[in-house]
């Protein structure tokens, strides 16, 4: 009789648990889709063929921050970094509660048996991961700046780490820098993934094979790129 009651007070516990997690998430893509439909209407920016959002925060990894409150924001991918991570890749956010440092491992990607990881843009605890990663790992690059973000973070030093980021003309300087210099790597990688008239394709990954997918993930979504200081 003990070990019955032991045992169906556990699965109550499951049981609330997983409703209290399914609530969450339900009110996590709620928040995200109406913060990301606002940012999607937005007029964006073109540099070298390449989107930016000019109402959003760049780390030089690749990674944008959308700040919502005085200490929390939400994170994803910015249209170079998810053309380069490519639409057969998979994106695993830390799990939530995880504590992340701005510059360390935020994520892992992981395409064709080869992974990468992905820095943050900013110190602080995830208190959110995208719910529809699971089901739509290609979400990011369908839609990095709307429904494809990856993770939500609760961050006390925000507006001190924010100075750290790029925006504005400046981040638009770093943008092209980062095209000539991947222009470079892409002809030496792949013989050219770059169409007619200069424009890059879609889906960047599609043209490299796994030691090139590798290598150019690790200098421009990695450490070496995290050191661009304008």
């Amino acid at each position: 009789m003990v070990v019955i009651l032991v045992l169906l007070t556990f699965a109550a516990f499951v049981a609330v648990d997983l409703i209290r997690e399914r609530r969450r998430n339900a009110a996590l893509l709620q928040e995200g889709e109406s913060v990301h439909s606002a940012l999607n209407e937005m007029e964006p920016q073109w540099i070298s063929g390449f989107e930016l959002k000019p109402t959003l925060a760049y780390h030089p990894a690749h990674l944008w921050v959308h700040r919502v409150s005085k200490d929390q924001g939400y994170v994803g991918l910015d249209d170079f970094a998810r053309r380069l991570v490519g639409a057969d890749a998979s994106i695993s956010p830390v799990a939530v509660g995880t504590h992340v440092h701005q510059g360390g491992t935020t994520a892992t990607v992981r395409r064709d048996g080869s992974e990468t990881r992905l820095l943050s843009p900013i110190s602080g605890e995830v208190i959110g991961v995208n719910p529809r990663l699971k089901d739509e790992p290609d979400l990011p690059f369908r839609d990095p700046y709307g429904a494809g973000w990856l993770f939500k973070i609760r961050s006390p030093r925000l507006f001190a780490e924010l100075p750290n980021l790029l925006s504005g003309s400046l981040a638009n300087r770093w943008m092209q820098d980062t095209i000539y210099r991947f222009r470079h790597q892409l002809v030496l990688a792949s013989g050219s993934v770059i169409q007619d008239g200069g424009e890059p394709v879609e889906d960047i990954a599609s043209a490299l094979n796994d030691a090139s997918w590798r290598r150019l993930t690790g200098e421009f979504l990695g450490m070496q790129q995290s050191k661009w200081n304008g």
